[in-house]
């Protein structure tokens, strides 16, 4: 699914066809020659578009993407891998058979749409009636493609220190606000709320797939309206590289001239409505880097802010009235493909109950293998 990226348009404005055609090799290899593919069949109708981050290469992956004025048939196709053995072909995020001639292999697509270099999944609520996540699995190599710098990347994050504390944070950030509306009640997709439409939280990713930059890293609280657009709230809580959220770029999507559109700073209150304007939540980014969420003015303030010690990299705290409700922590090794999530919740300062979750993943089209039960 590719989110807040408004293709170009094609053909008297029409939204254009992308399919990802990805090729996974069975080891950790450069191709030794520049990487192609060949349209077989319906060839008028596909072309190639290329372009940073709509092609290329890094350590275990060869893509190219695809693109038609219109749902055409998906074609026959060949690609060509100089010196690395194709071990999967992949189309979006669905695997397809292939035979295999030396360094060629042949195949046909299927119309799987998907951004297959965008690798996520939805972290749902272990206990119930809280909040799904919406987690990118951030994996180093696509960022920068080669770690030695021989070999120029795509996108923003090519060429820059890997965001590993912001990645760190922005999962925990994420935990602690599901862990905090929870609190706060009325925010649940099966709760009775009082804004027509759903709260939604969501991470960002490096691989900047068909020139999706998320960039720096952030956190997204959103507030999805019916129809989704025009109307929908969407908050990017900016981070510095020890995780520490320092702006808050507000967008209200397909809204033109927006009034409360604009880059927000510590202590400034940013309302989220829904189209009736009702309001569904305030956020309010603290001189320390942390964020305060609330349902109104007066209503009580939920304060998620990195660890004293460790910083938000390594746990976020959700806090209310200067207690400690609860410590957020998780970890993601997007290259074998293992998620960890884990809300400890205190009472009196003393632990009380901690909920772990574990997601097991195909980290090259995000598949969920195992979803672990808390």
């Amino acid at each position: 699914m590719v989110l807040f990226m408004v293709a170009p348009a094609m053909a008297m404005g029409a939204e254009p066809v992308y399919l990802t055609i990805k090729a996974v090799k069975s080891e950790a290899a450069r191709c030794t020659a520049p990487p192609a593919l060949t349209v077989l069949s319906n060839a008028e109708r596909w072309r190639e578009r290329k372009g940073d981050t709509w092609s290329g290469e890094n350590d275990w992956e060869v893509f190219f993407t695809l693109t038609a004025d219109k749902a055409n048939p998906p074609p026959r196709l060949a690609m060509t891998c100089p010196g690395v053995k194709v071990a999967r072909v992949i189309v979006g995020h669905t695997e397809v058979k292939f035979t295999a001639s030396g360094d060629r292999v042949e195949f046909d697509a299927v119309p799987d749409r998907s951004n297959g270099m965008l690798i996520n999944n939805s972290l749902p609520d272990p206990i119930g009636g809280g909040l799904p996540i919406g987690l990118y699995h951030n994996w180093r190599m696509r960022a920068n493609p080669d770690a030695q710098g021989r070999v120029r990347g795509c996108g923003p994050y090519n060429g820059q220190p890997y965001p590993e504390a912001a990645a760190r944070a922005v999962s925990n950030y994420l935990l602690a606000t599901r862990e905090a509306l929870r609190h706060m009640g009325g925010m649940g997709p099966q709760d009775k709320r009082a804004f027509d439409g759903n709260i939604t939280l969501l991470s960002f990713e490096v691989a900047c797939g068909r020139a999706h930059n998320d960039f720096p890293p952030h956190v997204h609280i959103m507030l999805y309206v019916p129809g989704y657009s025009p109307g929908s709230q969407v908050t990017h809580c900016y981070m510095d590289e020890r995780g520490r959220i320092v702006s808050n770029s507000f967008t209200e999507l397909g809204v033109k001239k927006s009034k409360r559109a604009g880059n927000y700073g510590p202590g400034d209150i940013c309302q989220m409505f829904d189209l009736q304007g009702n309001l569904g939540l305030e956020c309010i980014i603290t001189k320390e880097g942390g964020i305060v969420l609330r349902k109104k003015p007066g209503a009580d303030e939920y304060l998620l802010s990195g660890d004293e010690q460790t910083g938000a990299a390594e746990k976020v705290w959700v806090m209310l009235r200067g207690r400690k409700l609860a410590a957020c922590t998780s970890s993601d090794d997007a290259e074998r493909g293992v998620m960890t999530a884990t809300a400890e919740w205190a009472e009196e300062g003393k632990p009380a109950r901690t909920v772990t979750q574990t997601l097991r993943y195909d980290p090259f089209t995000g598949r969920v293998l195992e979803q672990g039960k808390p």
